[in-house]
């Protein structure tokens, strides 16, 4: 099965299950003057329609088309300004530029990881930020998994050309899931791979020659 597969399946079948908890977006974006954002990776829309409450007009892409459904039909159940779209995060074609563009946990693996970022950096409007979360290497030993198929702060960071980075981070959380989220019965710490980033404005010095 591959992963556009995987995930539209997981949406159907269970919908909370296949989504993973906002752990910084909200609190990184209290201080933000709301405006537009674009959610990369946007599964059901969980985070985008918490910024859409908060007076964003969100924009969200998925390639697993149940959960775009399950996000659209929420937006107009609640009457938020949001809007979701199924499609690849590493060759969408963009309607626009934001002034957020964030991804948490949802970033394509290997190569199309660079693909992916490259897409949300050309999506971020002049002074705009980019926030990523994702799964540290670290919980490689934790999950059994191979390193190669997980992240870290420095590698993400490095991909991202012409931005500003503020914070590049790995940040321990020690309760990270619920005891039905675990994997294997493992405890519940995490490591996230936390970025932070902005597009220097048009008019500063970084943009001009």
């Amino acid at each position: 099965m591959d992963g556009q597969q995987f995930w539209n399946d997981a949406y159907l079948e269970d919908p909370d299950g296949a989504s993973v908890e906002d752990f910084y977006l909200l609190e990184e974006t209290a201080k933000l003057e709301t405006g537009t954002a674009l959610d990369v990776g946007c599964g059901s829309g969980i985070k985008a329609l918490r910024l859409a409450q908060r007076g964003w007009s969100v924009t969200g892409v998925d390639w697993a088309e149940a959960a775009v459904r399950l996000a659209n039909d929420a937006a107009e159940d609640r009457g938020l300004d949001a809007r979701f779209f199924a499609g690849d995060t590493t060759k969408w074609v963009l309607p626009g530029q934001y002034d957020l563009v964030y991804s948490t946990f949802a970033l394509p693996e290997g190569s199309r990881t660079v693909k992916a970022l490259k897409m949300m950096v050309n999506a971020l409007k002049p002074g705009g930020t980019l926030i990523i979360n994702e799964w540290d290497k670290k919980m490689a030993a934790i999950w059994g998994f191979d390193e190669d198929e997980l992240t870290s702060p420095e590698l993400l960071a490095a991909e991202l050309g012409e931005l500003e980075i503020e914070t590049a981070e790995t940040r321990h959380v020690t309760n990270a899931f619920s005891a039905d989220a675990l994997r294997g019965g493992q405890n519940s710490e995490a490591y996230i791979v936390f970025v932070r980033a902005r597009k220097p404005a048009a008019n500063s010095p970084e943009t001009t020659t």
